[in-house]
C-alpha cells in the first residue's frame, strides 16, 4: 500500500519497528530496531515521522474530553513535587554506584520511589495537583518535540504515509468497537495512548485531564501490551 522499496532492506524492518511502536511506545521501537539492525539515518527518519504524527493525534485526543475542574496548586507544592523525583534519581544512582551495580540504576529509582510513596503516602498525597499541572505543561512540550522533518523528507518521505495509515487504523479500529460496545470515552482515550504513545503519556493525558483513577490503569495496559509483543 505504502512503497518504501527506497530503504531497500530497511523498508521491511522500520515497518516492523513502527509497528512495536505503535504497540508500547518509543521503547518497543528502538528494542526492535536494534535487533533488526535499522540503519541509523532510517532509524532517525521514522522516528521523526512518528514524532510528528503522533503530537497530531495527541492535540486532537486531548480536546475530545474536557479536562476535570480542579485548584491550581501552590508553588510551594510544585517545588516539592519537582525536588522529590529529582532526589529519589540522585538516591537511585548513588546506590547503584555505591554498590557497583551496573546497569541498576532504573530498578534501584523505581525502589526508592516505591518505598517513598508506601512509607509517606499521606505527605506525597498533597502533591497530587502540582504533579497534574506538570503533566499538562509537558504533555504540551510533546507537540513540538517533531525531530528532524527534513531528516524525513530527504530518506523517505513515505515513512509519513506509513505512520499515517497506521494511526488511522487504530483509532477507527479502536473508536468503532468503543462506540459499538458503548465503551466510556475515557477508557479509549487512555487504553488507545498507551497503545501508541507508551505509559508515560498514558498516564501524564490521565493526570492532565484529572482522571486519578486511570492512571494506574493505563500504566497496566501498556505492561500488558509489551508482554504480548514480547511473547509473539
Amino acid at each position: 500500500m505504502v512503497p518504501m522499496r527506497s530503504l531497500g532492506q530497511d523498508s521491511w524492518k522500520i515497518a516492523a519497528a513502527l509497528m512495536g511502536r505503535h504497540i508500547g511506545g518509543a521503547v518497543n521501537y528502538v528494542a526492535v530496531s536494534e535487533a533488526l539492525g535499522v540503519s541509523p539515518s532510517v532509524l532517525a527518519a521514522g522516528l521523526a515521522a512518528d514524532n510528528v504524527i503522533y503530537a497530531v493525534y495527541l492535540q486532537h485526543y486531548t480536546g475530545m474530553n474536557e479536562p476535570e475542574a480542579g485548584n491550581k496548586p501552590p508553588i510551594l507544592l510544585t517545588a516539592a513535587a519537582l525536588a522529590v523525583p529529582f532526589a529519589s534519581c540522585k538516591s537511585g544512582i548513588f546506590l547503584t554506584k555505591y554498590f557497583g551495580i551496573h546497569g541498576g540504576s532504573l530498578p534501584a529509582i523505581t525502589a526508592v520511589v516505591v518505598i517513598l510513596a508506601n512509607s509517606i503516602l499521606k505527605q506525597f498525597s498533597c502533591l497530587a495537583p502540582a504533579g497534574e499541572t506538570m503533566a499538562m505543561i509537558l504533555m504540551q512540550c510533546i507537540f513540538y518535540s517533531g525531530g528532524n522533518i527534513w531528516n524525513v523528507i530527504n530518506t523517505a518521505p513515505s515513512i509519513f504515509m506509513f505512520v499515517l495509515i497506521q494511526i488511522v487504523v487504530h483509532l477507527a479500529v479502536i473508536l468503532g468497537l468503543g462506540k459499538l460496545f458503548r465503551i466510556d470515552l475515557k477508557l479509549l482515550l487512555i487504553a488507545s495512548n498507551a497503545n501508541v504513545g507508551g505509559p508515560t503519556t498514558a498516564c501524564g493525558m490521565a493526570k492532565a485531564k484529572g482522571w486519578s483513577s486511570l492512571v494506574v490503569p493505563g500504566d497496566s495496559c501498556w505492561h500488558i501490551l509489551v508482554m504480548r509483543l514480547q511473547l509473539s
